[in-house]
């Protein structure tokens, strides 16, 4: 899960940022409305997480213009204004959620969370043969087992899965399961593949086309 996160206190936005990485997902970081223009026209988000009033403008503004798209996240709001005229403007403009500061970094989470696994991205419980995706709780299991999987272990598994039998680009799992500031390489994506490999030898096999990305197929039994 990718999410875009706009705040210009750099104190809450480090604190916001840390909380949802630590739920699995990869955190966009930005501080102006600018900057969460151009990331958004370049990057699919599963959230926006806005705060209301930055340097540059009021989120309203932001959220408007994209609710225009076929298409947008689920927009989460973050304002110090609390009065029930702002909640209500915001909700009408497009935002799905709202919370009023200070914010209680649980509560972030857990409504982040909520707005994402309600968008119609794919089945909450995905079944590979043996190999089963609760990805409403983030669970894993290997016929009946836990298996436990790193957060970015996680990312690369359901997106590959919700796919299965289709190709992932490399560019696009690099998209979804890393931060865009990160500085990372793009061929960490073929390590991480590899650990997947080991841990569902047997199960699952991550089929590779060269030069394009991955395919998910089920190679263990299919349980009756």
């Amino acid at each position: 899960m990718r999410l875009l996160l706009l705040e210009d206190d750099t104190r809450l936005r480090a604190a916001f940022a840390t909380r949802l990485k630590a739920e699995g997902s990869a955190v966009d970081e930005v501080g102006t409305l600018a900057e969460a223009q151009r990331a958004i026209d370049r990057v699919a988000f599963d959230c926006l997480v806005l705060d209301r009033l930055v340097p540059d403008g009021d989120s309203v503004d932001l959220v408007r213009e994209i609710d225009r798209e076929v298409e947008r996240p689920p927009v989460l709001m973050i304002s110090a204004l609390g009065e029930s005229s702002e909640r209500v403007s915001a909700l009408t403009t497009g935002a799905d959620d709202y919370m009023v500061k200070p914010i209680h970094l649980e509560e972030l989470a857990l409504r982040v969370h909520k707005l994402v696994t309600t968008e119609p991205w794919g089945p909450d419980l995905v079944v590979l043969g043996p190999v089963r995706l609760d990805r409403q709780h983030r669970h894993v299991t290997c016929d009946g087992a836990r298996v436990h999987l790193t957060p970015t272990q996680y990312r690369l598994l359901e997106q590959l899965a919700v796919a299965s039998g289709s190709v992932v680009t490399k560019d696009e799992l690099y998209a979804c399961c890393w931060d865009a500031h990160a500085h990372i390489k793009k061929s960490i994506v073929h390590s991480h593949i590899t650990r997947l490999r080991r841990i569902f030898d047997g199960y699952l096999a991550f089929d590779s086309t060269w030069g394009v990305g991955y395919t998910l197929r089920v190679v263990g039994p299919t349980p009756t």
